[in-house]
């Protein structure tokens, strides 16, 4: 008797996954983490802190770019880095000489300048806001999915809330106490402007929406799919960032109103982002564990 049975229908392929544990970019996050608990628990002058300051600047944005370049490649990356320069540099700059959209405020370290803003700073918006970035595509469900519909917005929307979430803890330890910058007016918020905040959001904002339009648009990568170890670095990047506002809290002298305050913003801001990002990614059934 004929079998007329019908042939089995092909199931679709599975996206390959990309092995994309890397021992050397864990390895920089160890040095974060063990560089950043020592500055703050271990007896040391201040050239020692001045080293482990120079150590540690690099870390973050080279950390950003090697991470984004596996993900978006070396031009996309590229440009994400001068676009990050560019816009951050441009409104920096017309603030300190017309206060929009920060503030009145001169920055006080006789360090290299582009026009009026320390180099470091336009470095810092990169380092910090990759990982702001990719966070927010994390919160998203978005991973390796190229930017679609409202996600084109949502993404850098959601992501630049997470960056100012680092600046709402950061600045008045900065400015206030450090002084690394002076603000002319003072402000309510432990001596910085309300305004900084909103300026900052408009910034951050700016860059990272531009990057996704553009990425929607030119960006030829279709979805990609990386493990949980990939997603769990900027968390942990992101995390370590927060433990200077903790540590700080324990090991800080005088101004004892603004250390524990920051701590206290700090654990319900960028310590809740970081769990919850670290959370989401544990429970993303469709990324492998390596």
């Amino acid at each position: 008797m004929a079998n007329h049975s019908a042939p089995l229908e092909a199931k679709p392929a599975i996206p390959h996954q990309k092995s994309s544990f890397s021992a050397v970019r864990w390895g920089f996050i160890a040095l974060l983490l063990i560089i950043t608990v020592v500055k703050y628990m271990m007896p040391t002058s201040g050239t020692d802190i001045s080293i482990m300051e120079i150590i540690l600047f690099p870390i973050i944005p080279v950390l950003a770019f090697v991470h984004g370049t596996k993900r978006y490649g070396l031009k996309n990356m590229t440009l994400f880095f001068v676009l990050t320069w560019v816009v951050s540099n441009f409104f920096e700059t017309l603030s300190i000489r017309t206060g929009f959209p920060f503030g009145n405020y001169h920055y006080t370290a006789s360090i290299p300048r582009v026009f009026d803003v320390p180099f470091v700073i336009m470095i810092a918006y990169f380092g910090m806001g990759y990982m702001a970035w990719t966070i927010g595509h994390i919160l998203n469900g978005q991973y390796g999915r190229k930017l679609r519909g409202i996600q084109v917005f949502l993404v850098p929307l959601m992501s630049a809330f997470i960056m100012v979430m680092w600046d709402v803890v950061m600045d008045p330890l900065t400015s206030t106490i450090s002084q690394q910058w002076i603000w002319e007016d003072g402000g309510n918020y432990y001596g910085v402007p309300i305004s900084n905040y909103f300026g900052w959001f408009f910034v951050v904002y700016l860059f990272m929406q531009i990057f996704a339009l553009y990425l929607a648009k030119y960006d030829k990568k279709g979805t990609e799919s990386f493990s949980k170890s990939y997603w769990f670095e900027p968390i942990a990047v992101y995390a370590i960032q927060s433990l200077n506002y903790l540590l700080l809290c324990f090991t800080g002298t005088g101004y004892r109103d603004i250390y524990d305050s920051m701590a206290l913003v700090c654990v319900f801001t960028m310590v809740f982002v970081a769990l919850h990002a670290a959370l989401t990614v544990s429970r993303a059934h469709d990324l492998e564990a390596q």
